[in-house]
């Protein structure tokens, strides 16, 4: 026989299930039922509370909170999807970025500029470590030239 847990207890947990659910499949909805779970225990921890009464608040917080809340938390971990003539303002032309990967041409290397990094080209070799300055953009795929001392 399992020995007796308290309710509080259960909920808790089972609150952390659906979270750990949430994670593994997508659509932000278990979301809303770990957080309706985790109201029915701090509920039952503070006051004696039968079954049903705890399912009705279960019910009901979840679903008032799938209803108010999924929409803005839909927006907030969506992000955003930029098109590739917003790059400009990421990369913008005679930006100062460094050679994270030796560019030899004719193949490309990468660069890094605003913690990210972006695939590269130049017409001259440039070695891992080198000041370049962003001349354009094809795509995805930004020119460089080497800095002059001056520059940096």
């Amino acid at each position: 026989m399992l020995p007796s847990m308290p309710p509080a207890l259960v909920w808790f947990l089972l609150g952390i299930v659906f979270f750990v659910l949430e994670l593994m499949l997508p659509g932000l909805l278990l979301f809303f039922f770990g957080l309706g779970a985790w109201c029915v225990a701090l509920a039952v921890l503070l006051l004696p509370l039968s079954l049903n009464i705890q399912i009705l608040i279960f019910l009901l917080v979840s679903v008032i909170a799938l209803v108010l809340l999924r929409s803005t938390f839909r927006k907030m971990f969506k992000g955003k999807v930029f098109e590739v003539d917003e790059l400009d303002d990421f990369v913008p032309q005679g930006a100062i970025a460094e050679v994270v990967e030796d560019i030899v041409p004719p193949a490309g290397g990468r660069i890094r500029y605003g913690g990210t990094f972006w695939h590269a080209v130049a017409e001259q070799p440039l070695a891992r470590g080198t000041k370049v300055r962003v001349l354009a953009k094809n795509n995805l795929i930004i020119t460089v030239e080497p800095t002059t001392q001056g520059e940096l």
